[in-house]
């Protein structure tokens, strides 16, 4: 006696009996379980809360250093800067700008003497 199918009784029986069992959460569980998940997000959220707000502390700490020094006041990092270094610099800017205003008045002579011809 064959149904048809291409499975054997046995098969048939192991799955009536797997639809049998239920893998279905339970409502209460289901809200014992959103509710467990909700506090672990507060606890997140908390923790990030906690660490943006020492985060902001330490930098606000540092800019309230940073303005007591005033506005004269390099920082202590380039405090081996010494007079001549930028001295150095500074002369070094000017032949920049000397060589550039010599580049250029140079070539608007070569373009006089092109239009002239």
């Amino acid at each position: 006696m064959t149904d048809g199918s291409f499975h054997s009784p046995e098969w048939h029986a192991a799955r009536l009996a797997s639809l049998n069992k239920t893998h279905t959460v339970t409502w209460e569980e289901f809200k014992k379980k959103q509710k467990e998940e909700e506090l672990k997000r507060g606890e997140l959220e908390a923790d990030k809360d906690k660490m943006m707000r020492e985060y902001r502390a330490q930098l606000d700490a540092e800019r309230a250093q940073k303005l007591a020094n005033g506005r004269n006041h390099w920082s202590n990092s380039k405090s081996s800067y010494s007079k001549k270094e930028r001295k150095d610099k500074d002369a070094k800017k000017r032949n920049k700008k000397r060589r550039k205003k010599f580049i250029r008045v140079k070539f608007q002579l070569i373009v006089r003497i092109f239009q002239q011809r």
